[in-house]
C-alpha cells in the first residue's frame, strides 16, 4: 500500500460551535485553508454553480446559502424542515444542463412550518435565479412520506443526491427503522411481499419519472421500480468513479461493521438487515436477532445480486462522505484514489484503487478488507481532527472542498506545489502553422508550430509569443518555468523572459534550440512577488530568431509544453 501525508486540522468541538481561534496543521505536500469561515450553521452539502460560486445546504435551518469567493452573500431559499436527529436539509446537486435550465435539486425533511411535524423526506427541483441568487420551487420529484403502517424514525434518513454519469438522479435513503422482523419488508431483506419504500439507492429521470432500464422496473410495486440498489441501513456518502462510472457509497452499521461499498452494475443487494460486513464474518447483533445469516437467506429480487463490502470497520466509526480524487491538484500517485470521512473520530482515510477500480489495494493486517482495530483502521488514515465531515467535493478549480458540520465552515485542501499551464496566448509576431492555447498544456507531441513573421527593426525577434498563468500564491517561495520544444534547425535561438511588476521584461534564458524535443528549466527563488501582478498574473515571453544558416526556410519553432511549477 502507498504511504500518504497527513492532512491534520486542529480538533473541532463536537457541539456546534464557531471555529474562531482554530489553527490548521500544514503537512509537507498539502495545506488546508478556510474557504468559508463564517456565516454558516451546520452545513451538510455543497454544489458549485460557477467558478467561484456555490450553494450550501444547512441541516437545522433548512436554508440554502449562496457563497461567492468564500463569502456568504445571501439566502437562496429558506425551507421549512424538521431537523430532529438526522433529519433536516440533507442533499443538493445541480442539473447537468444547469447553464441552460438552472435546475437545482434538494433533499430535505419536510415540515409544514419550521420545526413542525415531519411529513416525509422530499426531493424537489428548484430554478436558480442568477440575478438575486435565489431559488424558486419548480417540481416535486419524489416524496418518501410518513407511513402510519411503518416506523418513521427520525434517524436513518440518508439524503445524499447526485446526478450520475448517465444524467439520472441518484438518491440514497436510509431505512427509517423500517422492515424489522415484526413488520417485514423487501428492502430490509425481512420480507418478500411488502415494500418499505426506503433503504437503498433510487434512480430517477430528472423529471421524477422512473427510467425503464432500472433493474426492477418490471416489479409490480412502483416503489421497488425506483431502486438501483437496496438492502442499505443508512448512508451519508455516495459518489461515482468517473473512470468506470461505478457508484460507491458508505453505509453505517449498527454496533459493528460500517461499510464502504461499490455498485459496479445495477441491482446490488447490500444485505441489511440480516448482514453487515463480509458475509463470511457472520455478524450477529440485536437488529438481526443476534443471528448469523448467510447471503442465500436474503430477499433477492429478480436481477439482483449480493456483494460484500470492499472495506469494513468492525468498530463503528459512522463513515460519511466519499470522494474519488479525480483532479490534478493532488500528487500524481494519489490522483483518482478514494477518500472516505467519518463522524465518530473526525478522520479522513485514503484508499488506493485496484486496477479494475472495483476495490482497494490492501495488504497485511487489512488484506481481509476489514479493520478489526483502531490500529488497522489508521493504516489508511491521512487526516485527523476534522470534526464531522458531511461532504467532500472537487471544485471548478480542482481543489478538494471539505464541508464540516461541526466546524460550521468549508475548508479547502491545496497542494503546496502547483503545476500550471498557460491561461492565455498572445502571438505578438509570427505566423501560426498549427496548434493553439491547448497545445501548451501537456507534453503530448501536440505542438504549437510557428514560423517567422515580419519585423520592423533588427532588434525585434521574428517570433514572439506571450503566455500567462495565475499564481495561486501571493508570494511564492519559488517560480519554476519549463519550456519543452524544438526548432527545425540548430541555429534558432530561444529566449525566455518574464514580466516584472514595472511592466518590463527580464531575460531568464537564452540559448540555441535542438532539433528534437528538449526542456529548458529556469527558476526564480528570490523576490518572487516582483513577477506577479496584483491580479495574480504571471506573464512569460518566448522569443525566437535565426542566429546562423538554416537549410530550409521558413524555419519553424515547435513548442510542446509550457509549465509553471509554483511552490508555496
Amino acid at each position: 500500500m502507498k504511504s500518504y501525508p497527513i492532512f491534520a486540522v486542529a480538533a473541532f468541538m463536537f457541539a456546534v460551535q464557531g471555529a474562531s481561534g482554530q489553527t490548521f496543521g500544514l503537512p509537507a505536500d498539502y495545506f488546508v485553508e478556510g474557504w468559508v469561515t463564517s456565516g454558516l450553521s451546520q452545513p451538510t452539502t455543497i454544489a458549485f454553480i460557477g467558478d467561484d460560486t456555490a450553494l450550501v445546504f444547512e441541516k437545522a435551518s433548512g436554508i440554502v446559502r449562496r457563497v461567492e469567493n468564500g463569502v456568504v452573500t445571501n439566502v437562496a431559499i429558506d425551507l421549512p424542515v424538521n431537523a430532529s436527529s438526522e433529519r433536516g436539509g440533507l442533499g443538493i446537486c445541480i442539473s447537468p444542463n444547469f447553464a441552460v435550465d438552472n435546475h437545482v435539486f434538494l433533499y430535505y425533511s419536510h415540515a409544514a412550518t419550521q420545526g413542525g411535524a415531519w411529513t416525509g423526506n422530499r426531493v424537489e427541483r428548484f430554478v436558480y435565479n442568477p440575478g438575486p441568487g435565489t431559488l424558486t420551487f419548480d417540481q416535486l420529484i419524489i416524496n418518501f412520506a410518513m407511513d402510519p403502517t411503518q416506523a418513521n424514525g427520525a434517524n436513518h434518513d440518508g439524503g445524499i443526491i447526485m446526478i450520475g454519469p448517465d444524467d439520472k438522479l441518484y438518491i440514497i435513503t436510509g431505512d427509517l427503522n423500517r422492515g424489522r422482523f415484526s413488520n417485514p419488508r423487501i428492502e430490509q431483506n425481512t420480507g418478500t411481499v411488502s415494500a418499505a419504500g426506503v433503504g437503498g439507492i433510487h434512480r430517477l429521470n430528472l423529471d421524477g419519472t422512473i427510467p425503464s432500464d432500472n433493474p426492477f422496473f418490471a416489479h409490480p410495486d412502483n416503489s421497488i421500480k425506483t431502486y438501483w440498489a437496496y438492502g442499505i441501513r443508512n448512508a451519508f456518502g455516495m459518489t461515482y468513479d468517473p473512470l468506470t462510472n461505478f457508484i460507491w457509497f458508505t453505509e453505517n452499521g449498527p454496533l459493528v461493521y460500517d461499510e464502504v461499498n461499490v455498485v459496479p452494475t445495477a441491482g446490488m443487494n447490500s444485505g441489511w438487515l440480516k448482514i453487515m460486513g463480509p458475509d463470511g464474518r457472520n455478524a450477529a447483533y440485536g437488529e438481526n436477532g443476534n443471528t448469523a445469516y448467510n447471503a442465500n437467506q436474503l430477499t433477492m429480487l429478480a436481477g439482483s445480486y449480493y456483494r460484500d463490502p470492499e472495506f469494513s470497520y468492525l468498530s463503528t466509526i459512522a463513515p460519511t462522505s466519499i470522494l474519488v480524487m479525480a483532479t490534478d491538484k493532488v500528487r500524481p500517485e494519489e490522483m483518482n484514489e478514494m477518500l472516505v470521512a467519518d463522524n465518530n473520530t473526525g478522520s479522513i482515510y485514503m484508499y488506493e484503487m485496484n486496477p479494475a477500480r472495483d476495490g482497494f489495494v490492501l495488504s497485511g493486517l487489512v488484506a481481509d478488507k476489514v479493520a478489526d482495530s483502531s490500529a488497522e483502521r489508521n493504516l489508511n488514515r491521512i487526516g485527523s481532527s476534522w470534526g464531522v465531515t458531511t461532504d467532500m467535493k472537487i471544485g471548478p478549480d480542482g481543489y478538494i472542498y471539505v464541508v464540516s458540520l461541526t466546524g460550521n465552515r468549508i475548508n479547502r485542501i491545496r497542494p503546496t506545489l502547483e503545476h500550471l499551464g498557460p491561461n492565455t496566448l498572445d502571438v505578438r509576431r509570427g505566423n501560426v502553422q498549427s496548434g493553439g492555447l491547448a497545445s501548451f498544456q501537456n507534453s503530448d507531441n501536440q505542438r504549437f508550430v510557428i514560423t517567422p513573421g515580419v519585423t520592423l527593426s533588427s532588434s525585434q525577434d521574428p517570433i514572439e509569443i506571450d503566455l500567462t498563468t495565475t499564481s495561486p500564491f501571493a508570494i511564492p517561495a519559488s517560480i519554476e518555468i519549463r519550456v519543452e520544444g524544438h526548432a527545425s534547425a540548430t541555429a534558432i535561438r530561444q529566449r525566455i523572459l518574464i514580466e516584472k511588476d514595472d511592466l518590463t521584461f527580464e531575460q531568464l534564458s537564452s540559448a540555441n534550440m535542438m532539433t528534437i524535443d528538449d526542456t529548458v528549466v529556469v527558476t526564480i527563488n528570490t523576490n518572487t512577488a516582483d513577477y506577479i501582478r496584483n491580479d495574480g498574473t504571471i506573464r512569460v515571453r518566448l522569443s525566437y530568431r535565426q542566429t546562423g544558416p538554416v537549410l530550409a526556410f521558413p524555419w519553424q519553432t515547435r513548442i510542446d509544453q509550457v509549465q509553471w511549477n509554483i511552490q508555496r
